[in-house]
């Protein structure tokens, strides 16, 4: 039998999204602001190539290149669990959601956060237009404390956990759960 390889692209593949360097060697902060240029439309990210399938186009791995280059020179830190991200783009021509899916993806390439999925960003993105703006600026931030402690009690209770376990889960006082409990309905 063959021992696996550890060839760099290989133990990437195998690496959780939290776990990956770029992601996890970056300080905690509860918000950042990053600026890069416009990407090209999500139409013209990927060509399919005969025995190969959807690859990146060079325009993409330009775009890419360049993104992740002018934020690493901003210094920025990572968000470390799910977040809010507001989008703003400057004025061009097509559709708005065309620009969003590179967007987020020059961010997690970057570190900024460990992955572009639910577990990592608590909802869709707020996108909108900057008109005076000629680079994409992006600003994530972390939800307050509480907010994130009764996100947590609510999918706990979802989960079927008792308001005790939930409490001594969490380190609340079960007051305080019951108090969540209630105003959310269950």
């Amino acid at each position: 039998m063959r021992a696996p390889s550890l060839s760099s692209r290989n133990l990437g593949a195998r690496l959780k999204p939290e776990e990956r360097p770029v992601y996890a060697q970056r300080r905690i902060v509860p918000s950042v602001e990053i600026r890069f240029p416009l990407p090209p439309s999500t139409n013209s990210l990927f060509a399919n190539v005969v025995g190969r399938g959807r690859v990146k186009t060079p325009k993409y791995r330009a775009w890419r290149q360049q993104a992740a280059l002018l934020i690493d020179v901003q210094r920025p830190g990572r968000m470390a669990g799910p977040c809010d991200v507001a989008i703003y783009l400057p004025p061009f021509r097509g559709d708005i959601d065309n620009r969003v899916k590179p967007c987020l993806d020059v961010a997690v390439a970057a570190g900024i956060i460990a992955d572009d999925g639910q577990r990592y960003l608590r909802g869709h993105p707020l996108v909108g237009i900057d008109r005076t703006a000629t680079d994409v600026r992006m600003v994530f931030t972390m939800p307050s404390v509480e907010e994130q402690d009764r996100a947590e009690i609510e999918v706990r209770a979802r989960e079927g956990q008792n308001c005790a376990h939930i409490a001594v889960s969490l380190g609340l006082d079960e007051g305080h759960v019951r108090t969540v409990l209630a105003e959310i309905g269950r």
